[in-house]
């Protein structure tokens, strides 16, 4: 919570020791009040400390207030401590002048106590406000956020809960696509450009990937040994279920559902292939999401280095084997490419999670 209570922090900066004595002995019994004589002092000052407040006179030999202004104003550290100048010089002109630089107020010299104060005051409550206002702000998109996890935990489980097999695997598959995906930011190809917020939505959304699996029956998708071809085609139609199932959502959040557009794209496409050859809408090459793209190298190697019933599973050489080769056919040739680096952690992700450590027990 944003402590009111706080003596707030006021820099005076004037070149008459005359003003600057008059100033403190206005403001000191409410504030914290440090003093510079010149603009080079308070900048040095500036470097160490972030003031509530600035009171600035104009008129300064070297530095004057209108260029310390402009810097305060273009430094991230200093553009919102609010500046009131100090000044001899009236005139809409100067006015205009003072706010189009960027202070929030200006006071005329000679200092009146009686305004500076009311001045004074008046900004530091605003600053407050404006500063609580930004926590309360921070606090709520962290709610948010947590809320956002949790539902997304639970849709996850709904899967898993439906199939043993998916608990840990959607564990793993989560891993690898946040390897991949942090791995292309470092890298920062030119036709893989990769921003923070796309990443972080696509790693919570890589364990939704098979969440239109709860539209599967039991006894298709947990079938013990392989499926027929018409079993396989029922199955196949878990990407178009679970894109089903986001649709509503999307809609009722518009603008805001930018997580759930990213994790719908990752359920529709992560069987598509580089070829064309891959399912719903047999995609080719750049047609098909990158989060699909990524999600298809997590979801395989997973496949392919897990226990299933039909199958023994490949050591992380012969997975990682399998999918080099069929690089250009199933997988993107360059996102391999630039992958290559961080495949040995998917050793150890697939370590990190067990399968017999995810399994939901059942009680009837």
């Amino acid at each position: 919570m944003y402590n009111y209570f706080e003596k707030k922090t006021i820099l005076l900066v004037d070149d008459d020791p005359n003003n600057l004595r008059l100033l403190q002995e206005i403001l000191q019994g409410d504030y914290k009040i440090y003093a510079a004589l010149s603009a080079e002092r308070a900048l040095r000052f500036l470097e160490k400390m972030s003031p509530n407040l600035i009171l600035l006179d104009i008129e300064m030999p070297g530095i004057s207030g209108y260029d310390l202004i402009q810097r305060l104003k273009s430094d991230y550290r200093w553009l919102d401590i609010p500046v009131i100048f100090l000044t001899g010089i009236e005139g809409r002109e100067s006015e205009y002048k003072a706010f189009e630089m960027g202070a929030v107020d200006y006071v005329l010299k000679p200092i009146s106590a009686n305004v500076v104060r009311l001045r004074v005051s008046h900004h530091i409550e605003l600053q407050s406000y404006k500063e609580e206002l930004e926590h309360m702000v921070t606090r709520k998109t962290e709610q948010l956020e947590k809320t956002q996890d949790a539902v997304l935990e639970m849709l996850a489980n709904v899967t898993a809960i439906r199939d043993n097999e998916t608990g840990a695997h959607i564990k793993r598959t989560t891993g690898y696509v946040e390897l991949l995906v942090n791995n292309l930011i470092k890298t920062g190809h030119v036709d893989y450009v990769v921003g923070q917020e796309y990443a972080d939505n696509l790693i919570k959304s890589a364990k939704l990937h098979d969440i239109g699996k709860v539209a599967i029956q039991d006894g298709i998708l947990l079938k013990p040994t392989k499926l027929t071809d018409f079993e396989f085609d029922i199955i196949k139609k878990h990407t178009v279920f679970g894109a089903h199932i986001l649709d509503q959502a999307i809609k009722e959040l518009g603008d805001d559902s930018y997580f759930l557009f990213i994790a719908r794209q990752l359920i529709i496409s992560h069987h598509e292939q580089w070829d064309g050859t891959g399912y719903p809408g047999g995609l080719e090459r750049n047609e098909i999401p990158l989060a699909g793209r990524i999600m298809a190298v997590a979801d395989v190697y997973d496949a392919l280095v897990s226990e299933r019933p039909y199958k023994a599973p490949f050591s992380h050489e012969e997975a990682l084997n399998i999918i080099l080769k069929d690089s250009g056919t199933h997988f993107d040739p360059t996102l391999l490419k630039l992958s290559e680096p961080i495949f040995s952690g998917f050793a150890e992700v697939a370590k990190a999670y067990k399968d017999e450590n995810y399994r939901f027990k059942m009680f009837y």
